[in-house]
């Protein structure tokens, strides 16, 4: 059995190798569109894998992330090795600042589908607890896989819409979770 560690990162985490090993890995068949009025499903095949050149711009933001303050970086590790993380910004925003960003929740292809991703979501509904915000918000992938785990944790379609967000990523599905 695995000894999965979790934990909040600090920039001296943050090592140019951090995420050499992450394998970012994922065929996706079918994904949600948001047609007249409604989600469906769709057929939409399509691979995403990481490149070195794209952990390595990972790595950067996450230096940028933590040495701005501009929010909190959770790791989840098996052996030293990062096989999961996700970063929550610290930024408020919404009609009467209900909302922090979930900015990404990633798990490496081998380790999915074992609790990993829903125990880092867990810490940043904790922290998210401890400086007073009501929602997180998430501008989901719209693969059905992930919008399946998040609408299995109590995600929700965001009541308001983070406009720049979604012009940004006009495919993804703008979730909440309330606190």
């Amino acid at each position: 059995m695995e000894n999965i560690v979790y934990r909040e990162l600090n920039v001296e985490d943050i090592k140019s190798n951090l995420l050499d090993n992450f394998n970012r890995y994922q065929e996706i068949k079918r994904c949600y569109r948001f047609e007249n009025g409604s989600w469906i499903i769709k057929d939409n095949v399509y691979e995403e894998n990481w490149d070195k050149n794209r952990k390595d711009n990972k790595t950067i933001k996450f230096i940028n992330i933590l040495n701005n303050g501009l929010g909190y970086i959770f790791g989840a590790y098996d052996n030293n090795v990062l096989i999961g993380y996700t970063v929550l910004f610290n930024k408020t925003f919404g009609s009467i600042g209900q909302y922090i960003q979930l900015f990404s929740l990633q798990v490496s292809f081998g380790y999915r589908n074992r609790g990993i991703g829903k125990k880092l979501f867990g810490l940043c509904i904790e922290k998210a607890k401890n400086i007073d915000v009501k929602k997180l918000y998430i501008s989901a992938n719209s693969s059905e896989e992930t919008i399946k785990f998040y609408l299995s944790i109590g995600c929700k379609d965001a009541m308001e819409i983070n406009k720049e967000q979604a012009e940004e990523e006009p495919f993804d599905r703008q979730m909440e979770y309330e606190i």
